[in-house]
């Protein structure tokens, strides 16, 4: 394969732009090709059924873009739609949030307590620690759904009362607990790290799913022989299904750096 090829980024909506800030700043030479599904979002709605078919059509169109590895950056996706992405991938590598940030859950937790938060979609699939269980069967592992997180994340609000006091009552059960790891189960979450290490306090470890994936990315790309030479420069795109007014302001936040053109495609 050739190692100059693309990374396929894809989720939703915006939120896995944070798995490629990762990927920029793990990876600086492999090119990226992020497809976020913004006139579909949110997912966590809608059926399984459509949620797998709609991921079926994200796939095939990172496909045709000659992707070299498909990243799954939605927590939802990955969830419940994992084995249609692998069946339709064939040969190609296929990594997600969800496997990245169990398996270094997993590997870093001394006292075999770990704490999850996510959307209660992802939460009510128990995706986490199943997971978990096949890596360790005898970890404790404590889930909580955070609904309000991705609003608040999206409005801006990532050190604000509002969010401090929200913060408090949702971790307040999980760190009632014996858990040593705390995982963010939902890409809009890493915004909320400085705030949730304070509330989580000093002895409790944040697992971000995107530096995770961005690390396990980094192995597997080594280990089949094709992260890219650096002898093309890095190219990123970002192609979503719809252009809200705010996606530009929003998706610039979770990148941390200018989108520059965002392409807009049609089913």
């Amino acid at each position: 394969m050739d190692s100059s090829r693309p990374i396929g980024v894809f989720d939703s909506g915006i939120g896995g732009l944070t798995v490629v800030r990762a990927l920029m700043e793990r990876l600086p030479l492999e090119s990226i090709v992020y497809f976020g599904d913004t006139a579909r979002v949110p997912y966590g709605i809608k059926s399984v059924t459509t949620i797998e078919h709609f991921t079926g059509q994200i796939v095939d169109y990172l496909l045709g873009q000659r992707v070299k590895m498909l990243i799954v950056a939605c927590n939802t996706m990955a969830a419940v739609a994992a084995d249609v992405v692998k069946a339709r991938a064939g040969e190609i590598p296929v990594l997600d949030v969800i496997e990245a940030g169990a398996l270094a859950a997993v590997a870093g937790s001394s006292v075999r307590g770990v704490g999850v938060i996510g959307t209660p979609t992802t939460i009510n699939s128990n995706a986490y620690a199943r997971r978990m269980h096949r890596l360790d069967p005898a970890l404790r592992v404590y889930s909580q759904a955070c609904p309000l997180f991705v609003p608040l994340v999206e409005e801006g609000w990532l050190d604000h009362p509002v969010t401090r006091l929200t913060a408090q009552e949702y971790l307040k059960p999980v760190l009632a607990e014996e858990v040593d790891s705390l995982v963010l189960g939902c890409t809009h979450y890493p915004l909320l790290k400085p705030l949730l290490k304070e509330v989580a306090g000093e002895r409790v470890r944040l697992v971000d799913s995107a530096t995770t994936t961005a690390e396990l990315a980094a192995a597997r790309l080594h280990e089949l022989g094709i992260a890219s030479d650096g002898q093309r420069a890095a190219d990123y795109r970002y192609v979503v299904t719809d252009v809200p007014l705010r996606f530009q302001t929003i998706g610039e936040r979770f990148l941390g750096r200018s989108l520059g053109r965002v392409e807009r495609v049609e089913w």
